[in-house]
């Protein structure tokens, strides 16, 4: 675990504003992207697709703003996450993914201002099969719903939990579907999808396809409020923001 803490700054105690974030480790637009984190100024942040240049960046950027921050860079670039935080990582585990996933999840304990707070930032398994989106979009559906079962059964159930990232999964997913049976409940945003895959066509930029493959989903012993999609940073796909707390307090 590769866990950087500074001095914290005051933090709200009746909430906990969430954001989840997938860079996407070939974007070279780290100012925009960062901009776009900053501005939202969430209490945690979680991000997808980090490596090593992302890391750095992200550190000169944000030491100040985010005292608690943890790094997971792979191999297979694509598969970093990390975490910025203005409450204290209590603790991390980074799991594997179970036969046909691509990439870890990332278990955290947060130390939040209600109590510890258990939240899992998840990168499943890419639309993607032997190159093919068409093929991957029948095949990897299965996938996703192993990767997130598996770490499912790992979790601890008398901690408030979240489970947010980039799922690859529409909201009516498998994967989604499997949190749900087991009491999660995924947050509606407002605003733009999530993802968005665009080209240049006779000299303008194009969108070509637009779905919502980032989510949070949130367990019963919490609520949400003010959640959206922020149009904002130069990755394909664009920032989740969540306003978090216990439930009947808010």
């Amino acid at each position: 675990m590769a866990l950087v803490v500074s001095p914290s700054p005051a933090a709200s105690t009746k909430s906990i504003r969430l954001m989840t974030y997938n860079l996407n480790f070939g974007n070279r637009d780290h100012k925009a992207t960062a901009d776009a984190i900053a501005r939202e100024d969430a209490d945690i942040v979680l991000l997808q697709e980090i490596t090593s240049d992302w890391r750095r960046d992200l550190e000169a950027r944000f030491s100040k703003q985010y005292p608690h921050r943890s790094y997971q860079v792979q191999a297979r670039a694509a598969g970093g996450l990390a975490v910025l935080s203005k409450h204290p990582i209590k603790s991390e585990d980074l799991w594997s993914p179970p036969r046909g996933g691509w990439f870890p999840a990332s278990r955290l304990i947060i130390d939040g201002p209600f109590g510890p707070l258990q939240i899992l930032n998840v990168h499943l398994r890419p639309n993607l099969d032997e190159g093919s989106w068409v093929r991957g979009w029948h095949t990897t559906p299965p996938i996703r719903r192993r990767e997130i079962a598996a770490y499912w059964q790992k979790i601890q159930y008398d901690i408030p939990t979240i489970v947010a990232g980039d799922f690859n999964d529409p909201p009516d997913g498998k994967a989604i579907a499997y949190l749900a049976r087991h009491g999660m409940t995924r947050v509606t945003t407002e605003g733009p999808t999530t993802w968005h895959y665009e080209t240049v066509m006779d000299g303008q930029r194009r969108s070509l396809l637009s779905l919502d493959i980032d989510h949070i989903m949130i367990d019963g012993n919490l609520s949400a409020k003010d959640a959206r999609v922020i149009d904002a940073g130069a990755s394909d796909h664009r920032p989740v923001v969540v306003t978090v707390l216990p439930r009947g307090s808010g």
